[in-house]
């Protein structure tokens, strides 16, 4: 087996595409909408108010009101576009690590492997500190820079007197322990078996392809059933049509939960590998 999907970045790209796509069609669509309500303007004599009575009013009430909705359209739609630029910005800036993404693991160990070079670094540092009563000296610290962090130390209170604060060492520590973890649970489901588990009215499939658990019906199921799964993680999707979840051994359990599959009903079912694989139950919409 393997973590993450093939096509993580093909669809990490799309997806800012749209974004991208959807900002420039807004702007398009404010910058009309103002080009309408200037052209309108043009027919208005500057300070010309309205003549109550005169034959002209009508119109020019008319041509105001088409000024202030075009005029609204063009905000909304700048803010639609500002909305829809920010968020394509904000997915080409991320530096998140996705369990989808097929580099996690190489791309988490990588992250751990700085942050323990930094702990250690920071720590030796620290007794450096505590040794010699001054920083100047210590590795990648200039005389400058060493007069300046000596400065303020001797102003802080001795209790708390080090280079590098307490907290800091354990927050990092925290967020090492954390990686440590999250590197264990992905190889945990790289180890994970290709499973389809029938049940009464559908199946339960591990897709390695899409990184999901899904759960797949014969027949659209009941409110209490897609209720029920909301409320353990799991969401339609129109594109897979199924019920599904990220794939780990947390979520297959869910989901044996929710349909009383126990180990006994899943040998009886015939839980099957990757070679024994059978056509999945038609599904309709979740």
């Amino acid at each position: 087996m393997s973590i993450g999907r093939k096509d993580y970045q093909e669809r990490k790209d799309a997806r800012i595409d749209r974004m991208e796509e959807r900002a420039a069609r807004a702007q398009a669509e404010s910058t009309a909408a103002s080009h309408t309500a200037h052209e309108i303007m043009l027919h208005i004599p500057p300070g010309q108010p309205i003549l109550v009575g005169h034959h002209s009013e009508r119109h020019h009430r008319r041509d105001l009101d088409k000024i202030d909705r075009n005029m609204r359209r063009s905000i909304e739609a700048e803010e639609k576009a500002a909305y829809y630029a920010d968020r394509a910005l904000s997915a080409a800036n991320n530096t998140a690590i996705s369990s989808d993404d097929p580099e996690a693991v190489d791309k988490l160990e990588a992250k751990l492997s700085k942050l323990k070079a930094a702990q250690e670094r920071d720590k030796a540092l620290n007794a450096y500190y505590r040794k010699n009563k001054t920083v100047k000296g210590f590795p990648g610290i200039s005389d400058e820079e060493a007069d300046h962090a000596d400065k303020e130390l001797s102003e802080m209170r001795e209790a708390i007197r080090r280079p590098i604060p307490s907290w800091q060492l354990s927050n990092r520590n925290a967020e090492i322990n954390r990686l440590k973890k999250r590197i264990e649970s992905l190889r945990v489901v790289d180890q994970m078996e290709h499973v389809e588990i029938g049940f009464d009215g559908g199946q339960i499939v591990t897709n390695e392809d899409v990184n999901r658990v899904q759960i797949l019906f014969d027949e659209k199921p009941d409110e209490a059933i897609r209720s029920k799964l909301k409320t353990y993680g799991f969401r339609w999707s129109p594109k897979e049509r199924a019920w599904q979840a990220p794939r780990t051994p947390v979520y297959l359990r869910l989901a044996k939960y929710i349909f009383g599959v126990t180990d006994e009903t899943t040998a009886s079912s015939g839980e099957r590998s990757d070679t024994q694989q059978e056509a999945a139950p038609t599904t309709i919409d979740g």
